[in-house]
């Protein structure tokens, strides 16, 4: 009981542990992420309607989609490709979760190609003239795994092709806290069907801009857990980083609506070409 008491209460080195990934496969978190992406009273999982509709407009705005090739990476349940099919791009939809893309593939466009893939480990189409990484995604990875995925999507990319992203800036992190929880059915039921009690250690590590929430959750027959890191940006860091991935930033703003860029922002939008 000691070691596992202690190990809950030392701060793991930053992405030394990494397990996001069954945030989306597990069966049952994947179906209350899905239900997360539709519910329109919060933005837990995806942005509400009245914002996905003002990005994609900003986007096209920026890169006139209709007749382009665009591949939409972590697409979810298709909130995003059913509005960029709409406006006349050829779209193909990436995601790791299977609930979610049967949901996509339910209630989208038939034009619209689905894959099922993990776009960190698996085989990728290339040959597009936009690529979309849209709700913060390359925050959750570690800086390998970021510098991967960032070269993966540089290859994917037609000569003169786009990336679409964005991130979380550093106005998000000053809100943060570090904290101690443990309940009964911590977070309403969300992480199990059945009974569990849940433990939640946050810690902010603010050299790096970084924050994590770890989850701990014990159920009568195992006890599994879930390490969610969240890296935020400046400005400076994300264009540095796409620069070494061989980026050229065309656009920053506040967000993918168009928003004035700030320095201490909460979110940060990027348009970068391959150089």
């Amino acid at each position: 009981m000691y070691d596992f008491i202690h190990d809950i209460s030392v701060r793991p080195e930053p992405f030394s542990r990494y397990t996001a990934k069954e945030l989306w496969t597990k069966p049952h978190l994947s179906r209350q992420m899905l239900n997360f992406h539709l519910n329109q009273e919060t933005d837990l999982a995806s942005r509400r309607v009245e914002f996905i509709d003002k990005a994609v407009h900003w986007i096209d705005a920026q890169l006139d989609l209709p007749g382009k090739s665009l591949c939409d990476l972590g697409c979810g349940p298709g909130l995003y490709t059913q509005r960029f099919t709409a406006l006349g791009a050829k779209v193909t939809g990436i995601d790791f979760s299977r609930f979610s893309l049967d949901y996509a593939r339910d209630h989208s466009d038939q034009s619209i190609r689905y894959i099922h893939a993990d776009y960190l480990t698996d085989r990728l189409p290339s040959g597009f003239d936009v690529i979309t990484l849209i709700y913060t995604d390359l925050c959750v990875l570690s800086p390998g795994q970021r510098a991967k995925l960032l070269g993966r999507m540089h290859e994917m990319l037609n000569p003169e092709g786009h990336i679409v992203i964005d991130v979380a800036g550093t106005g998000l992190l000053k809100g943060r806290q570090e904290v101690t929880l443990i309940d009964d059915g911590l977070m309403d039921g969300f992480w199990a069907a059945g009974d569990y009690v849940g433990i939640q250690k946050s810690f902010i590590y603010e050299v790096q801009h970084l924050a994590l929430d770890r989850y701990i959750i014990v159920e009568p027959n195992e006890s599994w857990e879930i390490y969610n890191w969240f890296q935020h940006y400046t400005p400076q860091m994300i264009e540095a980083e796409l620069r070494k991935a061989g980026f050229v930033v065309s656009t920053m703003v506040g967000d993918l609506a168009g928003a004035p860029l700030r320095s201490d922002g909460d979110l940060i939008g990027v348009i970068a070409s391959a150089a």
